[in-house]
């Protein structure tokens, strides 16, 4: 992935690798688990934009209801590594492993491939990264069975091997029953059954009659009562036996390197082919992950400001669907959303008010959302969305108390924003939680106004929380900065966790102590107190507030008409597709049923022409010439005219589709005397006529 990496402290607190682990959930395979696990935010606004697409495209695939062929994908890539350090074939169900990963690489590539390129390029693009290896899963499925045993089939000498070997089993197997079944044995026979030590058959003899058999001890029990005797009416078939099985092993040996060979030549081109399944796998997975948590798309164009709209936290979904033992599409006001911008008229925004909990939200919201869409994922907010490409996230949010280093919650903190002041220039988003708290209210408003005029300074897009008042005034008077805060009920004395852009949180405080019980007495006293305590600039900021408030109210009506006419004109433009789709599909259809047609009478006027070859030599010319004539009008079809010209332009080396075959080939030579094309298909070279080749991934046309 291009770009340098999101600050690891940053992706931590912001809960990153949570949200991954729910990605992986919804791959198909470990491929796919894993290249979510490894899944990176990147800076790189190109890679971004394909890995959306990406998601987009499958995300439409899925929701039109068709069935990803996700089957049969393994993770062979230790298989293929480890082979080169042991130095021996691939057993049986390495080889089908491997089999099953090309097989499922062929399904997906006819899959992708056969994608609608104009409204699924990315996808197609992946589709012809991914290696067709029939012949070597067609030779794999030939030899292994399902049981993981090499097939007696697989060759002609191992067929005949196990005939043998089953023919002297069933001749030893006779034998020792007319052994056991002498009757001047059967006293000294321990029990009937057909015994094997040592992978020869052996009688089990009371040892007081060693002597009523002839032949070899080659085990005796733990009491030493019962003797195991190899016969020697027996050791001569027992040998060929052994010498059978040896067969065997050698053969099966030299199948599994034959098999391991395939595999060998194609190593690297399988690799490259897995590399790819894994992205499809991932892809898939961001796919599904966005359909279940109801995501969109997000907007991550060249320009550098944020706009989520009605915007989720996952984590806060992943919950409540637990909760509710439902799936997440399923909710509905269990969890808020937010809107929030940043970067159009103001690069900081302020959020004030009690410490509710509903703050910190709204930060790890907007940075979490933001790390999601730079690796490509759709994220849990309405379409519209838009996210800049950050080159550095940082955050200071939750508890950073460290007691192993000895330091309060406050020095942690300090410690953490001196390493983001150094680090932050333009392009950075950071993210900072109860800024100022832990120390004296008054110097920890003027260092957080300090701090903040730094990030500034630097070019930092900032997002910072506090319950610090004093903080308020900062935000009106900034260039470029904004206040904002979570809307608390007061009925409920619980946040909302609405976010309100251009309104600065209250305390509450001495309202929510009212509802709580507290004395009128002393409720009176600190209301007196507030009043005097007053500077005089709260009458001024309640009409700045005022008419942010009213210009936020006309900011909201004007976007809702601007998503109208948007909506309106997605829907004029997707109706309008559909109809030239419907175009171009009917167009393409009477032009084959046309060229059907013609091809037909061709067939029979040549027919006719071939009937009258004995008729008076007049009426067969006529005849012939009626042919010609008729042969010249199916030539001139449409689709028969786009094939002459697709022969036409063909060049030695150029690719094409057999359609006989159903592969792909290299053009060797056109023999258009002889109405034929000689190519190269899995390195064989055939001749096949110029009606039977088409574009390598267009229409086909068959005489």
């Amino acid at each position: 992935m291009a770009g340098k990496r999101i600050d690891e402290h940053t992706l931590r607190v912001l809960e990153f690798e949570e949200v991954k682990a729910i990605l992986a959930s919804f791959a198909a395979s470990e491929l796919g688990r894993d290249a979510a696990r490894g899944l990176y935010p990147s800076v790189d606004r190109h890679w971004v934009q394909a890995r959306i697409a990406e998601t987009t495209e499958l995300t439409k695939v899925l929701e039109r209801g068709e069935r990803v062929p996700m089957a049969g994908l393994r993770d062979i890539r230790a298989v293929l590594k480890e082979f080169g350090k042991k130095e021996t074939v691939l057993e049986p169900a390495e080889l089908i492993e491997i089999s099953d990963t090309l097989a499922a690489s062929g399904r997906l590539r006819l899959f992708l491939t056969n994608l609608e390129p104009a409204q699924s390029r990315h996808l197609y693009a992946m589709g012809e990264k991914l290696g067709d290896f029939q012949p070597t899963v067609d030779e794999i499925g030939r030899c292994i069975g399902g049981d993981k045993r090499v097939r007696d089939d697989a060759s002609d000498k191992l067929k005949e091997i196990r005939r043998r070997i089953g023919q002297l089993s069933e001749v030893i197997h006779q034998k020792f029953m007319s052994i056991i079944a002498s009757p001047g044995l059967r006293k000294a026979i321990e029990n009937g059954n057909f015994l094997m030590r040592h992978g020869r058959p052996v009688v089990a003899v009371k040892a007081q009659y060693r002597n009523f058999v002839r032949g070899t001890v080659l085990d005796r029990s733990n009491t030493g009562a019962t003797l195991y005797i190899e016969p020697d009416e027996l050791v001569e078939l027992s040998n060929d036996l052994e010498d059978a099985v040896f067969e065997e092993k050698k053969e099966v040996g030299r199948i599994l390197w034959v098999l391991t060979k395939m595999i060998l030549d194609e190593q690297e081109a399988i690799l490259d082919s897995v590399k790819t399944l894994a992205l499809v796998d991932l892809t898939y997975a961001k796919a599904r992950f966005s359909i279940a948590y109801r995501m969109s798309p997000a907007d991550v164009g060249a320009g550098a400001s944020l706009n989520l709209r009605e915007a989720y936290h996952p984590l806060l979904l992943q919950l409540a669907a637990r909760q509710k033992n439902c799936p997440v599409t399923q909710l509905t006001e269990e969890v808020v959303p937010i809107d929030v911008r940043l970067g159009d008229d103001f690069d900081l925004l302020l959020v004030t008010g009690p410490n509710t909990g509903g703050k910190t939200v709204v930060l790890k919201t907007i940075g979490l959302l933001t790390t999601m869409a730079q690796s490509g994922m759709h994220i849990p907010a309405r379409a519209g969305s838009r996210v800049p490409i950050y080159r550095q996230v940082f955050a200071d949010i939750g508890d950073e108390q460290s007691i192993q280093q000895s330091l309060s919650t406050f020095s942690a903190h300090m410690g953490q924003i001196v390493k983001i002041l150094e680090r932050t220039n333009d392009g950075t988003l950071v993210l900072l939680d109860e800024l100022g708290a832990g120390t004296d209210p008054i110097e920890g408003a003027v260092l957080a106004t300090a701090i903040l005029e730094k990030l500034r300074q630097r070019g930092g897009t900032v997002v910072a929380t506090t319950h610090l008042g004093q903080l308020k005034s900062f935000a009106y008077t900034a260039p470029r900065a904004q206040n904002g805060s979570v809307q608390f009920d007061l009925e409920t004395l619980k946040p909302t966790y609405r976010l309100m852009i251009g309104t600065p949180g209250s305390s509450n405080a001495i309202v929510i102590a009212k509802r709580l019980g507290m004395p009128k007495d002393v409720v009176g006293k600190a209301s007196s107190l507030l009043a005097t305590e007053s500077d005089g600039t709260s009458e001024l900021i309640n009409q700045i507030q005022a008419t942010r408030e009213d210009a936020e109210r006309k900011r909201a009506e004007a976007q809702s008409l601007l998503d109208e006419a948007g909506a309106a004109r997605s829907e004029a433009a997707e109706r309008l597709q559909r109809v030239e789709d419907e175009g171009r599909r009917l167009r393409g259809q009477a032009d084959r049923e046309i060229d059907d047609s013609m091809q037909a009478v061709r067939r029979l006027a040549e027919e006719f022409a071939a009937q009258m070859q004995n008729a008076p030599s007049t009426w067969s010319q006529k005849a012939q010439d009626f042919a010609g004539r008729v042969a010249e009008l199916a030539a001139g079809t449409p689709l028969a005219q786009r094939h002459s010209e697709f022969i036409e332009a063909l060049r030695r080396g150029d690719s094409v589709y057999v359609v006989p075959f159903r592969r792909e080939g290299i053009v060797e030579r056109v023999r258009k005397n002889r109405g034929t094309i000689i190519v190269f298909v899995d390195s064989k070279q055939v001749e096949v006529p110029l009606g039977e080749i088409a574009k390598p991934n267009g229409e086909s046309r068959t005489p």
